[in-house]
């Protein structure tokens, strides 16, 4: 997946740049690797508090795995 490889170099190039990790997540979580998603969900909202949408996804996220209560 040409996005994913797109998403993963930015995030090494920017590891403080919220929108990459936000954006890989969702690539990662399309492919079903939620764990990896919600790591990367979570470092872009420790990054950006207020990210609302990377906040909705996280817990969309770890609903599906199983890991919100």
């Amino acid at each position: 997946m040409g996005g994913f490889r797109h998403f993963s170099e930015a995030v090494r190039i920017k590891p403080d740049y919220a929108g990459a990790h936000f954006n890989l997540g969702v690539a990662l979580a399309q492919q079903g690797r939620l764990d990896e998603a919600i790591g990367h969900f979570s470092e872009a909202v420790r990054i950006k508090p207020g990210f609302s949408e990377a906040i909705h996804h996280l817990k969309q996220a770890l609903e599906e795995a199983g890991q919100l209560e």
